[in-house]
């Protein structure tokens, strides 16, 4: 029951680090245009790691489980910006071999 407890942890974790990076990229691209989508968007990150925090604690009680927790969101927040910089590298690479092409230089 307790492992139970900390996947489904880990599975609100990982829904509040996506709302959370969804409302940044949200607000960073279209600033103006979607507050609603950015309010429900944080909304969603703050309540999914709250009942994550909650699951925590209650299978491994306060202690251990706010430890648990930290480590469970520090993990999920890594694994996401380790991904948003591959990406960002990939997209980097495929835009100057396309300015390239379009400006008749060679690579």
């Amino acid at each position: 029951m307790i492992i139970l407890f900390i996947i489904t942890g880990l599975i609100f974790c990982g829904a509040s680090v996506f709302c959370f990076y969804k409302a940044n990229y949200c607000a960073c691209t279209q600033a103006g245009q979607c507050d609603n989508p950015v309010n429900h968007y944080w909304l969603g990150a703050m309540l999914n790691a709250l009942i994550s925090l909650g699951l925590c604690c209650f299978a491994l009680h306060v202690e251990l489980g706010t430890l648990l927790w930290l480590t469970l969101m520090g993990s999920c927040f890594l694994g996401a910006f380790i991904s948003a910089k591959q990406t960002k590298k990939r997209q980097c690479s495929k835009t100057s071999s396309t300015n390239a092409l379009l400006a008749g230089e060679t690579n």
